[in-house]
């Protein structure tokens, strides 16, 4: 449970330095974050880690993929003292969703 504390304070940090707003009525299934900007609430995928890679999440499914769709993406490399951010459009992460997709297309194919 460690690791999910740390995740959930570092997107607070996250949210609180972007001004992003946090989704409280889908929670962890649902938009991590909003940016409101004139009017639209525009959604976000928040992903950090200590380690230099990002991973994706446990049980990865085709609910994933529509859920990651459209959505703008914040990541958040925590590496000791050193914190840096990288921002992904939903047109920049499109390929790689994807090949996400296509990666596990044959285990969901009936």
């Amino acid at each position: 449970m460690k690791n999910s504390f740390q995740d959930d304070y570092r997107e607070s940090e996250m949210i609180e330095l972007f001004k992003l707003v946090k989704d409280t009525y889908e929670g962890r299934s649902g938009v991590d974050a909003f940016l409101e900007l004139e009017g639209n609430n525009i959604p976000f995928e928040l992903k950090t880690t200590s380690k230099g890679s990002v991973t994706t999440v446990r049980d990865f499914g085709p609910a994933h993929i529509e859920k990651w769709q459209g959505k703008h993406w914040l990541f958040g490399f925590y590496q000791g003292e050193d914190v840096y951010y990288k921002y992904g459009s939903p047109s920049m992460m499109a390929p790689w969703i994807e090949e996400k997709a296509e990666y596990i297309r044959p285990d969901f194919e009936h």
